[in-house]
């Protein structure tokens, strides 16, 4: 094989990395926000569980409060119906007692549906305190592997644009600057040819002139994608 081949190879290998790292770089942000929009998400439910267990626990004493009160008033025109001497006056006591009975089984019965409410929201945030809890510590983990990971992929970036610099420098530069413009479009500038002459790239069959240079070794661009073409081993 060519030297000019073997050095575009070299070069190839180092800058096909950097682009792939680059890409995963660049992935990165969106999974950590990912995770981090998975935790505030999971808190604002917790959060939101919570609110509603306390405004039922509130809503609950409200109405005992209430029922407190009706029994107050109760008691107290049961205490003054003693005193009444007028049957018209005893009577509408009597209807006035009745119906604040009838307000306290009111919210007897709302009591009830309260309390089951409360056992329920209550059983909910204990449910989601536990599995965000069992969630959160993996969670947290994995941002802090990939902001590891970014670090360690910048670092191989820079390294190997250091190991990059003296490989370029053996490159023709009549072949670099097409070398160049192919690598900007995120696909090896070199591609393969196979005994049937099918460019690895395109997949397509070159001309049998383009096969011919080919198998000479020199420097070639493919019919189809414009790729620098060697042979197969």
């Amino acid at each position: 094989m060519r030297p000019w081949i073997e050095n575009l190879l070299a070069l190839q290998k180092v800058d096909m990395r950097i682009i792939n790292l680059h890409l995963r770089l660049k992935m990165i942000p969106g999974e950590i926000a990912k995770l981090k929009q998975k935790i505030e998400s999971a808190e604002t439910n917790i959060a939101e569980a919570k609110s509603s267990m306390q405004k039922t626990g509130l809503e609950i004493k409200q109405t005992e409060s209430a029922i407190t009160e009706l029994n107050k008033k109760i008691e107290h025109l049961q205490q003054q119906s003693s005193l009444v001497k007028k049957n018209t006056e005893y009577q509408a006591m009597l209807i006035q007692i009745d119906n604040l009975k009838a307000k306290i089984s009111e919210h007897e019965t709302a009591e009830l549906i309260l309390f089951d409410q409360d056992e329920a929201n209550k059983e909910k945030f204990k449910e989601l305190e536990k599995a965000f809890g069992a969630e959160k510590g993996g969670i947290e983990e994995e941002i802090t592997e990939l902001i590891e990971l970014e670090s360690e992929i910048k670092a191989e970036i820079k390294q190997l644009m250091k190991t990059r610099q003296p490989l370029e420098a053996r490159i023709d530069s009549a072949i670099l600057p097409q070398y160049k413009r192919l690598l900007q479009t995120g696909r090896a500038p070199l591609a393969k040819v196979n005994a049937s002459g099918i460019c690895s790239n395109c997949h397509l069959k070159i001309t049998p002139q383009t096969m011919t240079e080919t198998k000479k070794e020199a420097v070639v661009y493919c019919d189809n994608c414009s790729c620098l073409l060697y042979l197969e081993q």
